[in-house]
């Protein structure tokens, strides 16, 4: 039994010493083992689709990485931008809290299960962070932390998130790539500047 402890140590030792490589979109980054492969581009399509189905007016940019030969764990960066549906001029935090609640209300509707949230106000953004669990055998946990603010110039609700995917129990490297992020908030409004209806 000590032989089998050892050798668990060793190869989550191993693991964990893995080497690391940037992965980097337009205000957004995390690291990834080296050894980690492009998401075929399909998947990377279909996910851009999902993203712009909700919304005609949503620009999305993505990449993602994932073990070769595994399906689970992997991961995407995504940065999207779209307009703002307001009835009324409203201060930007506002309209960032709007799109929080949107945002845990499908997420409630969704049928996953909530594990985590937190969400906090810094530098003129917002950033939520949660991990979801599927109610399907194996259970996979969506680990997100994205950053929301309102561009000065476009006017636009602006979004970078990190995502990783993984099987519950076995979402070591998801924690690792999410501590890893660096999500910024480019030219953004101040949270108390009023914004007005397109």
């Amino acid at each position: 039994m000590r032989t089998l402890v050892l050798v668990l140590l060793a190869v989550t030792s191993a693991a964990c010493k893995k080497e690391r490589v940037p992965l980097v979109i337009d205000g957004i980054s995390s690291t990834v083992p080296e050894d980690w492969v492009t998401i075929d581009p399909e998947r990377v399509e279909k996910l851009r689709n999902a993203a712009q189905t909700a919304d005609g007016t949503v620009e999305v940019a993505m990449v993602g990485r994932k073990p070769p030969g595994a399906a689970l764990p992997w991961m995407y960066l995504q940065r999207t931008s779209m307009r703002p549906l307001m009835a009324k001029p409203l201060p930007v935090k506002s309209v960032l809290e709007g799109t929080w609640l949107e945002l845990n209300q499908a997420l409630k509707e969704s049928g996953l299960e909530v594990v985590s949230s937190t969400s906090s106000l810094e530098l003129d953004s917002r950033e939520n962070c949660y991990v979801t669990k599927s109610k399907k055998t194996p259970p996979v946990l969506n680990h997100t932390c994205m950053r929301l603010w309102v561009g000065k110039t476009t006017k636009k609700v602006h979004s970078v998130s990190v995502v990783c995917l993984a099987t519950e129990g076995e979402d070591a490297e998801c924690q690792r790539i999410i501590d890893a992020r660096k999500l910024t908030a480019n030219d953004a409004l101040p949270l108390e500047q009023p914004l007005e209806p397109w």
